[in-house]
């Protein structure tokens, strides 16, 4: 039951990403490059060594970034076919925020220049399709017989401090069909169940 949901939410976010231009228009209203803090601080989250604490800080600092259409925290707003920018809620459902790295770096073994933030998750964008490969090697469970390549792993899970829910976090792995070419998504799926 927790891995359907999990994969429903991460799909769902990362639909928005394939969906996202590579028109040069869309590069053209891109911001600066983030400074090495906030990349490493974005990197914790990708890969689940920081805390639920730490993503809800950084939602909550990025949270107007669609609307206001300016960078924070080394994350900047995704820009629309339209040449401005999308918002959490329209042609990139569930995704907030994308940030361009100015170099490749290493995430789960694999280079990757792209993350991206949403309502739930942080994970990072490679150009090939992997999941299958980022799945066996985070040693993520499948989850059965969807045809996507997919995984989920619960890296930590506790009572919430104030409130009945128990807060999750897991490692998570997606292949998504884009257009042109299939890209992967993995990184971290911050929730509360």
């Amino acid at each position: 039951m927790i891995t359907r949901t999990l994969n429903k939410v991460l799909l769902l976010a990362c639909l928005g990403l394939a969906m996202a231009p590579t028109a040069p228009a869309a590069e053209s209203i891109r911001r600066a490059a983030p400074n090495q803090e906030d990349i490493d601080r974005a990197l914790a989250l990708v890969s689940c060594k920081a805390d639920r604490t730490a993503f809800r800080t950084l939602a909550n600092q990025v949270r107007g970034i669609a609307t206001s259409g300016k960078s924070s925290a080394g994350w900047q707003p995704i820009a629309g076919e339209d040449g401005g920018y999308s918002n959490a809620l329209g042609d990139m459902p569930g995704v907030v925020a994308e940030m361009q790295l100015p170099a490749p770096v290493l995430v789960f073994g694999h280079p990757s220049t792209r993350l991206v933030l949403s309502r739930s998750s942080v994970v990072a964008v490679f150009d090939e399709a992997i999941a299958a490969d980022l799945t066996k090697a985070l040693s993520l469970d499948a989850p059965g017989t969807q045809d996507t390549p997919a995984g989920m792993r619960v890296v930590q899970s506790a009572p919430e401090a104030q409130g009945d829910g128990i807060e999750v976090m897991a490692l998570v792995a997606q292949r998504i069909d884009a257009d042109p070419v299939p890209i992967a998504v993995a990184g971290c799926l911050y929730f509360t169940r």
